[in-house]
């Protein structure tokens, strides 16, 4: 027995001989690893802003050293020859910043989700920090976050993707807003147990909110004749007179508050404008009855032109839920911004209000679409209209969403697209 100890005991000084000096000069405070979250201090968000600017990094920077930062981590290390271990500490982080290295000091401030806490006392560990989930986590449990904000209307993409993106960043930070919390775009224990209680709140903007989700409100109302301020994407006092006048004459609850249903209302067909108000048509315009047939189809060929020139005019335009240009859209701002630049007279609609426009034809099979015609979708876990594009033809569409890269064309006749056809809006 004491041959064998003595025996380890030469290998491990042995093997200590030929490990570099670094492997134990290095302290904890100098390793950014999984799990590492910055709190007082940014080592983790500036790193990754560097792994961006580098290529090797394609997610935001969010100050949370997740799967996608520690991978970012293994490819650098790969491709200089590094120890591969997806932990940036100080020769990766000298591979990564060259010339402009600094050592992480000793009063580094981080935040460990499970490694820190358990080291200082195992039975400690809450089970809620092990749960909080953060931008740039796969897997079921972000897909079953999605499918909770979806219910609950926060999460507007038309996809559960399991991955945490800008998207569920967004719906994440509508909910805690919506729910008096923080707004940090990340989900904690506590958050999720809000979420899926029975007594959490459906999306609602209240005053004093501001975001692209306000300015886009205030575009509607704006247009339909209520608003007639800047749109700011802050819910001030201006903005909740607008939407109490919307609320009294379209028949709701007056408490300037834009809940479930006023939202619906909203961005639907159904929004009645301001009486007297000059505001943009909530739906289609209707034809001169006087008109020859064929002026009419020459007119509308022209119009379905225009509307397919301005669509590929913003090919490569980057995805941003709420947005409706010029330099970014989620998928109804981009069809209304390209409807209303081509001269239709149309509100700005969400994808299930363009759905349900009466006054354009409805068609109900793709095998009678015809180019220009409006194409919404559901998802694979819902029957509501969440998605729309534009149809070139060919079995494709134009459209705006994260999946594409922002405004792509995408085929509909298998996959995704294919299963989850609803129908289709002509609106000439």
């Amino acid at each position: 027995m004491i041959k064998k100890l003595a025996a380890a005991v030469t290998v491990a000084f042995t093997i200590m001989a030929f490990m570099p000096i670094s492997a134990f000069a290095v302290e904890r405070h100098e390793v950014l690893q999984i799990g590492d979250e910055d709190s007082s201090d940014s080592w983790v968000y500036d790193f990754q802003k560097k792994l961006n600017d580098m290529g090797y990094l394609k997610t935001p920077a969010t100050g949370y050293f997740g799967t996608d930062t520690q991978a970012a981590v293994i490819q650098i290390q790969t491709e200089k020859d590094l120890a591969v271990d997806g932990k940036a500490g100080p020769d990766t982080r000298k591979a990564v910043y060259g010339d402009d290295y600094f050592a992480i000091d000793s009063s580094r401030n981080i935040s460990n989700r499970l490694a820190n806490q358990a080291a200082a006392d195992p039975s400690s560990a809450p089970a809620e920090n092990a749960n909080t989930l953060n931008p740039g986590d796969k897997g079921s449990e972000i897909s079953k976050l999605q499918e909770r904000l979806k219910d609950r209307e926060y999460y507007d993409y038309s996809s559960i993707t399991g991955y945490y993106g800008p998207v569920t960043t967004e719906a994440v930070k509508k909910f805690q807003r919506t729910n008096n919390l923080d707004a940090t775009g990340i989900m904690t224990a506590e958050n999720l147990a809000l979420l899926y209680s029975d007594s959490v709140k459906y999306y609602t903007m209240y005053p004093q909110d501001s975001g692209d989700d306000i300015k886009s409100m205030q575009d509607r109302l704006s247009q339909l004749g209520y608003f007639d301020g800047t749109s700011t994407g802050y819910f001030g006092s201006i903005t909740t007179n607008a939407v109490k006048r919307f609320q009294d004459v379209n028949g709701l609850s007056v408490d300037g508050v834009v809940g479930k249903n006023t939202r619906a209302l909203l961005y639907s067909d159904d929004a009645k404008a301001a009486p007297g108000g000059s505001s943009e048509s909530s739906s289609s315009g209707s034809s001169d009855s006087s008109s020859a047939s064929g002026s009419s189809a020459s007119s509308s060929n022209s119009t379905i032109q225009r509307v397919l020139d301005i669509a590929n005019s913003q090919m490569g335009k980057p995805y941003s839920y709420g947005s409706s240009g010029p330099n970014s859209y989620d998928c109804s701002g981009f069809v209304y911004y390209c409807l209303k630049n081509s001269g239709v007279a149309t509100g700005r609609l969400s994808s299930a209000g363009y759905s349900n426009v009466s006054s354009w034809d409805d068609v109900s099979d793709m095998g009678s679409l015809s180019v220009g015609d409006l194409i919404y979708f559901k998802s694979d876990k819902s029957s509501v209209v969440s998605h729309i594009g534009i149809y070139i033809g060919g079995g494709s569409m134009i459209h705006c969403a994260p999946s594409s890269g922002g405004v792509n064309i995408s085929s509909i006749t298998s996959g995704y697209y294919n299963r989850n056809f609803l129908g289709a809006k002509r609106f000439t």
